[in-house]
């Protein structure tokens, strides 16, 4: 097979497979949680072993991707689980991943609520997330993100192919019909001079006319 030259070669960012969802760099899927699936832990496992973690959400316009996901590809179940659990030795909220919490989306709750033990959900039609105890997650279903991985992409050698091939019709046409307007010009432009000099060279104009007549009359 030959060698694809390298300018026509590119770095195209892609997901696992067809089952997962591009958004920005990030890859998600939404899988049907295994039978043996007990806690927040067993989930993350199982986006490990697909090549993904549970989802972390780090800023609005995620969160919103998400949402919108979840109606118009996954239509999955009211609430699903994220990656996030409250942290005890920090008094705050943290996500497994070790990603950075800098968006939460918290719906309306008492300020006293208890949050030992304390993991998040996304309600998936409003977006909106809850505070949940970490032993009443939904797991049926679990959110995956995986990191998307760039390849490189060869399509574009088509591309080039097919243009350069359409440039170069273009050309020879443009080029073939400039030289056939030359050709007609200059046709007509020799026919008329050979009738201007035809005209001009004639032996029976009106004064040769004349004398041979009057040679005829002297003779």
């Amino acid at each position: 097979m030959p060698e694809v030259p390298t300018a026509l070669c590119f770095m195209l960012l892609a997901c696992p497979s067809l089952a997962w969802i591009l958004f920005e760099r990030s890859c998600y899927a939404l899988l049907p949680g295994p039978l043996e699936t007990r806690s927040i832990e067993d989930a993350r496992e199982y986006c490990r072993g697909n090549g993904a973690d549970i989802i972390s959400i780090n800023n609005k316009e995620e969160n919103t991707f998400i949402k919108n996901s979840f109606c118009s590809h996954w239509h999955g179940p009211e609430y699903i689980s994220l990656g996030m659990f409250f942290d005890t030795d920090d008094d705050d909220f943290r996500w497994f991943d070790d990603s950075e919490v800098s968006f939460t989306n918290w719906m309306e709750e008492e300020s006293n609520t208890e949050l030992l033990n304390t993991c998040a959900t996304m309600h998936t039609s409003s977006g909106g997330w809850k505070k949940t105890s970490c032993e009443q997650l939904p797991l049926t279903e679990i959110l995956c993100e995986a990191t998307g991985m760039y390849k490189k992409g060869l399509s574009s050698q088509r591309t080039w192919t097919t243009a350069l091939v359409i440039t170069s019709t273009v050309i020879v046409s443009v080029a073939a019909a400039i030289l056939w307007f030359l050709y007609q010009r200059r046709v007509s432009s020799g026919a008329r001079d050979t009738i201007h000099r035809s005209t001009n060279q004639s032996p029976y104009n009106d004064e040769t006319m004349l004398i041979e007549e009057g040679n005829e009359y002297t003779a």
